[in-house]
């Protein structure tokens, strides 16, 4: 029985966070963060240390 309401629990917390997720007010945070690995506001490369060769 308590098994049965913890996992009902779960599943309802499951899709709470998933209709959260994907409300349309937060996807262009949500795609702002995804870019910011890709964003080219990085250090450029001629200035980048390379400890092998500059020690």
């Amino acid at each position: 029985m308590l098994s049965g309401i913890i996992t009902t629990l779960m599943l309802l917390l499951f899709v709470a966070l998933w209709v959260w997720a994907w409300q349309p007010r937060l996807r262009s945070g949500f795609e702002a963060t995804a870019r910011l690995a890709v964003d080219d506001d990085t250090i450029p490369a001629s200035e980048v240390r390379d400890e092998e060769t500059h020690p």
